[in-house]
């Protein structure tokens, strides 16, 4: 009798045991159960290509092993099931930079040392930053074209209390200090998001930045939309699109950006958070004036892009990521800011905004400045072309006048488009320059 239940278990055990080897290969093969991409920053590996060389090597050999690797089935399981014993037993986590703070508010490393100025570049560095993002400044609006510093808020400055206490350290000069102090003597046109969300952080009904995202809550990029715009609106005096804001919704079921740092560290289960709050955006474009404009930016400026600015309040905008990709509202690319002629995208863009936040300070602003300086020294030139072009378009305005067939013949035109004579010879003046 004991050794018939024995011999029960043991089978019973021998067939969990072929389940479990065996399960993982039919799932591979078979997908028989639909398993979700693990999120974050993932690089997976290619289906290697076999050839004689890479054989011989034994790369071929290497690669098929971690491509084999990665493609057992239910292998995002298995990385969740680990994160979660990781972060539930030992209060860490496999994410890459990813700081686990109190009462689990997620921090990046970086914001960390930017809060504490450990990675200080000095004020000499930075007075040279300011200098030529004000030579910009000056420059463009020599040529009624604006240029928009926009400091957003840092996970670490909103929520220092919640940094772990092996983090801590006595703060120096930061590269935030120094920056708005120099730029306010230089009188850079700056708006600082960043004292503006602490100011705020216990004023506001609903909570600015989220307890396991980096960046400003889905709530809070409204608001964000909506003081930009007015900023540039009353600064240019014009009329940009109106922003309407919908009706607030609480939602303890996050999305992102609000809860990105806790996608990326891909757990089995949620981390409990706070109620996160939403409202749908929308414009209202109907005969406002939509500028050309270019942001140049890090990860902050996505959810942004995300909610329509810049193809509702700006002429089909671009996002330059971080100075290298370009990104555009038909959602086409990305192209790349290598590839792209600095002078002539300038001459024709009406609006440039640099966006940054504190842990992004000592790359900012990716190198545009001195791109961007170095094109403007043909800028001599270009003004006397554009003097030149601009004399010969008056020379051929003149001549139609002074000609009776030509004024008759543009008079013909000017009726048929429905335009006034003075815009019909101008647009044939145009004409006749573009076509010498």
């Amino acid at each position: 009798m004991q050794n018939t239940r024995e011999n029960k278990i043991t089978f019973i055990l021998f067939i969990i045991m072929m389940i479990g080897l065996f399960l993982p290969m039919f799932q591979q093969f078979a997908k028989i159960v639909e398993v979700k991409p693990l999120l974050g920053a993932v690089e997976l590996e290619k289906r290697p290509t076999r050839s004689i060389d890479s054989w011989i090597d034994e790369s071929f050999q290497e690669s098929s092993e971690k491509y084999l690797n990665q493609e057992f089935g239910f292998r995002n399981w298995f990385v969740k099931l680990h994160n979660q014993i990781e972060f539930s037993l030992f209060d860490a986590t496999n994410a890459h930079s990813v700081v686990i703070g109190k009462d689990n508010y997620l921090y990046e490393e970086n914001y960390i040392k930017a809060y504490y100025g450990r990675d200080f570049i000095g004020d000499s560095a930075m007075q040279a930053k300011v200098n030529r993002i004000k030579f910009l400044q000056d420059t463009l609006e020599s040529l009624n074209k604006e240029l928009l510093v926009v400091i957003a808020p840092g996970k670490s400055t909103f929520y220092p209390e919640y940094i772990p206490e092996h983090l801590k350290s006595e703060k120096s000069r930061t590269n935030l200090e120094a920056f708005l102090d120099l730029a306010k003597e230089d009188q850079l046109q700056l708006i600082d998001f960043n004292t503006w969300f602490v100011d705020q952080k216990e004023k506001s009904d609903y909570p600015l930045y989220p307890k396991t995202g980096i960046h400003w809550s889905r709530y809070a990029m409204n608001l964000v939309i909506d003081s930009l715009l007015s900023y540039i609106e009353e600064k240019r005096n014009i009329d940009l699109p109106d922003v309407n804001i919908g009706q607030i919704q609480i939602s303890k079921n996050l999305i992102d950006p609000d809860r990105d740092i806790e996608d990326g560290m891909n757990l089995l289960f949620d981390i409990r958070n706070q109620p996160m709050a939403n409202a749908d955006i929308s414009y209202n474009e109907t005969g406002k004036v939509k500028p050309k404009a270019i942001v140049i930016s890090d990860s902050f400026f996505w959810g942004l892009y995300g909610k329509g600015i810049l193809k509702h309040a700006f002429n089909n905008g671009e996002f330059w990521f971080y100075n290298r990709e370009i990104h555009t509202p038909d959602g086409e690319g990305p192209g790349m800011v290598s590839e792209v002629d600095y002078f002539s995208k300038i001459m024709k863009t009406d609006i440039i905004i640099l966006m940054t936040t504190d842990a992004n300070l000592p790359k900012f602003p990716w190198g545009f400045d001195e791109s961007a300086t170095y094109a403007l020294n043909n800028l001599d030139e270009y003004l006397a072309q554009l003097k030149k072009r601009e004399e010969k378009i008056n020379g051929y305005v003149s001549a139609i006048k002074a000609s009776p067939d030509w004024l008759l013949s543009t008079r013909n035109q000017a009726l048929d488009k429905n335009i006034s004579l003075d815009s019909m010879i101008l647009l044939n003046a145009i004409y006749m320059v573009e076509n010498e």
